[in-house]
C-alpha cells in the first residue's frame, strides 16, 4: 500500500503544475492584444488551427480537463492495479523467500541427520572390527594353547619312548657285556665267574671310567 500511496502522491503533485501552467498562459495571453497574437500566430504558424491564439484558453480548458480525466482513471482503474500486482509479486517474492529458508533449514537438518548416520555407521563398523579382532585373537591363543599342549605330550611321550629304548639297549648291552666278561675270563684265566660278580665288576669298571 505505501507503493500505491507514492504513486498517487506523485500524480497529485502534477495538479499543480498543471494549474500553474495554464495560469502562466492565461496572464500572457492577457497581456497582449488579440490584434498582435493573432498576427504573429498568422505570421508563425502560416494558418494553423492548433496556432490560433483565440483557441488557447479553450486548449488550456481541454487540457486540464483532459489530465483531471487522466488523473481519474489512473487513481481509479490503473494505479489499484499496478499496486495489486506490486504487492502480489512482494508476496509471491516473500513466499519464495520464505520457502527458500525453509528448505534451507530442511537441507541443513538432512546434513545433519546424514552427519549422524555415518558417524553411527563408522562407530559401529569399527565396533566389529575390533570385536572380530578379539575373537580372531583368543582363537589363534586357544589353537595356540592347543597345540602347545598337544606338542609337549608328544615330545614327552617321544621322550618316554626314547628313555624305554635307551633302557632296553643298555640292558641288552649290559648282558651282552656280563657275557663277554664271563667268556674272557674264563678263556684268560680258566676261572668261570657268575653273572653277579661279572655285573659287579662291570659296574666297578664304568665308576673308573666315569
Amino acid at each position: 500500500m505505501s507503493k500505491r500511496s507514492a504513486v498517487a502522491g506523485w500524480l497529485l503533485g502534477l495538479g499543480p503544475l498543471v494549474l500553474a501552467a495554464g495560469q502562466a498562459l492565461a496572464a500572457s495571453e492577457v497581456g497582449q492584444s488579440t490584434a498582435d497574437i493573432v498576427h504573429e500566430a498568422e505570421h508563425e504558424s502560416g494558418g494553423m488551427p492548433q496556432l490560433d491564439a483565440s483557441t488557447f484558453a479553450t486548449q488550456i480548458l481541454w487540457l486540464i480537463i483532459s489530465f483531471v480525466v487522466l488523473y481519474y482513471l489512473l487513481k481509479r482503474k490503473a494505479l489499484p492495479r499496478v499496486a495489486d500486482i506490486l504487492e502480489a509479486r512482494q508476496e509471491r517474492i516473500s513466499a519464495d523467500l520464505d520457502r527458500a529458508a525453509a528448505l534451507r533449514v530442511d537441507a541443513e537438518a538432512a546434513f545433519e541427520q546424514y552427519e549422524a548416520v555415518v558417524a553411527e555407521a563408522q562407530a559401529k563398523a569399527q565396533a566389529e572390527i575390533k570385536a572380530t579382532r578379539e575373537a580372531i585373537a583368543a582363537d589363534v591363543a586357544g589353537r595356540t594353547a592347543t597345540l602347545d599342549r598337544d606338542l609337549a605330550a608328544r615330545i614327552a611321550a617321544a621322550e618316554r619312548t626314547v628313555a624305554a629304548a635307551r633302557d632296553k639297549a643298555l640292558g641288552e648291552l649290559e648282558g651282552v657285556a656280563v657275557e663277554v666278561a664271563q667268556a674272557a675270563t674264563e678263556r684268560l684265566i680258566g676261572v668261570q665267574v657268575g653273572d653277579e660278580e661279572a655285573r659287579a665288576a662291570l659296574a666297578r669298571a664304568r665308576q673308573e671310567v666315569a
